[in-house]
């Protein structure tokens, strides 16, 4: 959360899942005076809480210490190619 208050930018914060071994994305948007308020989040919460949350609610309002304003993160999926459809290469061989 400390680019998005540094930049005043939306941030793409990437993490590796031990569970999985997957890169997961999450978009956080800045704060924003017309979302709902939401309660602070605790010091203790860790990013790997809020990815969590997010793929499970699909989208997350929530407000980091010191805004003023509420914020929403929401899970990027990520790319898996279809195991059934030929490569680009497949296409025009044989």
């Amino acid at each position: 959360m400390g680019l998005v208050s540094m930049h005043g930018r939306p941030v793409l914060v990437a993490m590796l899942s031990a569970k999985l071994d997957e890169l997961k994305f999450l978009y956080v948007s800045t704060p924003n005076p017309a979302l709902r308020n939401a309660a602070v989040e605790k010091d203790s919460t860790h990013i790997q809480d809020l990815f969590e949350r997010a793929e499970e609610d699909g989208l997350v309002t929530f407000r980091a210490k010191y805004w003023d304003a509420s914020s929403v993160a929401h899970p990027i999926p990520a790319f898996r190619p279809a195991t059934e459809s030929p490569t680009y290469a497949h296409r025009f061989s044989g």
